[in-house]
C-alpha cells in the first residue's frame, strides 16, 4: 500500500468512522429520553369562591382564581402568566404529571398579603383528559391561619393560526 493510500485510509476512518461511531452513540443514549408532558396554552381556572374569604392574602387569593392563566413551556420549566388585574407571572417546574409554581404576587395598594409571603401553586396533570386538566390547590405559604384553596384548571382550545378564508 502506497504512503498516499494510507494518508487517504487513516484520514477516511477519522473523519467519517469516529463521527458515525460518535452519532451511533449518542442516538442509543437518547432512546430512553421521553419529553415531558406539553401544558402550554392558556388554561381557565376555577375554584371555589367561599374558601378565598378572609385570611391574609385573600383578595390576591381571589384575583387568581376564576381568571385564565398563560404556560409557556420549555422542558420541565414553566412560566405562569395569570390574567389578573396586576398580570401576576410565576416560574414552575414539571416533574412527571406534578406541577409546582412558587407565585410573589405584586406589591401594591390592594395586596393585603405581607412582605414575606408568596403563594405556591400544586397540580396534578390529567393527560388522559380532553381536554386536558389540572386539579390542585393554592395556598399561602407562611400563613396558618390560610386554608389551601382547591381549583381546577381546563386547557382551553388552540386558535387556529391560519384563520378562515
Amino acid at each position: 500500500m502506497s504512503h498516499t493510500s494510507r494518508n487517504f485510509v487513516v484520514a477516511y476512518v477519522l473523519l467519517v468512522g469516529l463521527p458515525l461511531l460518535g452519532l451511533a452513540g449518542v442516538l442509543r443514549t437518547g432512546r430512553t429520553l421521553v419529553a415531558p408532558i406539553s401544558v402550554d396554552g392558556v388554561w381557565k381556572i376555577e375554584a371555589d369562591a367561599s374558601r378565598l374569604s378572609g385570611g391574609s392574602c385573600g383578595k390576591t387569593l381571589a384575583s387568581l382564581s376564576n381568571t385564565s392563566v398563560g404556560i409557556s413551556q420549555s422542558g420541565k420549566s414553566l412560566v405562569l402568566t395569570f390574567n389578573n388585574p396586576s398580570k401576576t407571572v410565576a416560574s414552575g417546574a414539571l416533574e412527571g404529571k406534578s406541577l409546582k409554581a412558587s407565585i410573589v404576587p405584586a406589591r401594591d395598594s390592594s395586596s393585603d398579603c405581607s412582605a414575606d409571603q408568596s403563594l405556591a401553586l400544586t397540580a396534578t396533570v390529567d393527560p388522559k383528559s380532553e381536554p386536558r386538566s389540572l386539579t390542585g390547590v393554592l395556598l399561602v405559604s407562611g400563613c396558618s391561619s390560610c386554608a389551601p384553596v382547591e381549583f381546577h384548571a381546563t386547557r382551553e382550545p388552540r386558535s387556529s393560526a391560519g384563520g378562515a378564508h
